[in-house]
Parts: C-alpha cells; structure tokens; sequence
C-alpha cells in the first residue's frame, strides 16, 4: 500500500476548524475501502491515509458506533456498514444483495408456504430489505423498510450473538430500560448457543403471538452491512421443535444458494 488517500477530499480547506477536519478524515477513511469492500485494518487505514495509527483508531470507534463501519473481532478489521448506505447506494453498484437474493427468497417462501425477509441492522432495529410471502394466511404486517426490533426479532438476536463480548455488553448497556435488558440476557444467551450449535435460532412469540420465527446471519463480505435472514410461520403448524428439525436446515439451504449466487456475480463481474 504505497498510495496515500490525503487527510482531506480534494479542495478540502487547511483552515477547518477542529469539527470539520475531523469530519473531512473520516470520510476518507471511508474512501479507503475499495468497492469489494475488503477488510481493512487500523494500520491498512493509517498508511492509506496518511493520518497518525492514533487518529485513525478514534475515527474507527466513532465511525463503527455510528453504523458506518463494521468491526471484524477475529482479524481485527473494518469493512463497510450499514449506515453507509444512507450515504449513497453506489457502493453496491457492482452486487445488488437484493435482487440475487429475491428469486431464491420467493422460491422458499412459495415452497414452505411462509415469510422470509432480509434484513440489516440499523441501530436498535431490524431494518428489511426484502420481504417474499407464501400463499397461506400469515398475514404479519411486515414489508420493505419495516423495522422490527433489534432484541425481540429472531434477526436481531441471531445479529446479537455475532457480537464480541465487549460489543455485547455495550449493547445491553445501550439498552433503554423499557426492553428490560436484564429479562433478556438469558434470551440472547440462548441465541447465541443455538447460533454456535446450528447456526440459526428460534424465538417463540418474541414479535407476534402465535408466530415462531428463526434467523441466521448472512456472509456477504462483499456487501456492505451484516445480512441477517429470517423466516417466520405459524406457531401451530410449526412448534418450536419442528421450527429446528425442519425450516431451520431449509433456512441455511436458502442462506447457502445466496451466498452463492452472489459469490458467482462478483466472478462474473470480474470477468
């Protein structure tokens, strides 16, 4: 990495006051990431943008609490969030998540007969991004740009138990008192032990009653945001039970030929 980025965007202003220069650094830093949206550490960020380790690490935390980044705890790196999409859907102008995605969610909705939806997280929400329906009569009021709540949702729970210890408890501590965050500990807890087990998991009643639901985190490296995918289905056709045995290997079937699709569009692109 032997470019540098510049502290400012072009034409940016030497004499900035101190709020300003802090803002011109942190949209170069998110300039630094290259369309595939490949990680980048703390140090990638310094080099790249000629700023001090220090600086870029500031910017980094504020950035990743804010939305706009997501923080990769295993390689210890940065990739795009969420939140930069509000910024400008061009970063997913070479991989459409949703319409690759929108053929296989269809396709298991009808096959299952159920609702399944893609979603982000955005704040203490679940924000869906595609929503496909089965012929039946579950009829839960859930469409494009709906937000479901963050702790209730089987989606938001599975995005909950990918989170680093530290991330987690900050969480619980971002909590407002009303979702009573001590009472769902012992729900996250247990999302995150069917997630490390199956790799989805199952809330009862947690949004509607009489509607189960499952989640399952979605790898899409390329794309900005954490995708989580989730179904739900009438809770008396589908106990808890059934929901493990039987919808939840059919989810990471679904989450499977996603991640696939998508996979072969990049190489395509690339081509």
């Amino acid at each position: 990495m032997s470019s540098s980025l510049g502290v400012y965007p072009e034409g940016a202003d030497d004499r900035s006051d101190g709020g300003v220069r802090v803002l011109a650094r942190g949209l170069v830093l998110l300039q630094a990431f290259s369309p595939r949206n490949q990680p980048r550490s703390n140090g990638d960020l310094a080099e790249l943008c000629a700023l001090p380790k220090a600086t870029v690490s500031r910017i980094t935390a504020t950035l990743t609490r804010l939305g706009y980044l997501d923080y990769l705890p295993g390689p210890a790196q940065y990739r795009l969030g969420y939140g930069a999409l509000a910024l400008g859907f061009g970063v997913l102008s070479t991989l459409d998540v949703r319409v690759r995605a929108r053929a296989h969610m269809q396709r298991f909705a009808e096959q299952n007969d159920l609702l399944v939806v893609l979603a982000v997280r955005d704040r203490l929400a679940m924000v869906c991004q595609e929503v496909c329906r089965g012929r039946g009569a579950l009829t839960i009021r859930v469409g494009v740009g709906s937000r479901l709540a963050l702790p209730h949702s089987a989606m938001g729970r599975a995005w909950i138990a990918s989170l680093p210890p530290a991330g987690y408890e900050a969480l619980l501590r971002e909590l407002p008192p009303a979702y009573d965050p001590a009472a769902l500990r012992p729900h996250f807890e247990e999302a995150a032990t069917e997630i490390r087990a199956s790799g989805y998991c199952v809330t009862v009643s947690s949004l509607e009653p009489d509607v189960n639901s499952l989640g399952t985190l979605v790898d899409l490296p390329q794309a900005p945001g954490q995708y989580v995918l989730g179904c739900s289905v009438p809770a008396f056709r589908y106990p808890p039970e059934r929901c493990r045995q039987e919808i939840g290997p059919r989810l990471l079937e679904l989450r499977q030929a996603i991640q696939d699709d998508l996979a072969a569009g990049l190489l395509q692109g690339e081509a």
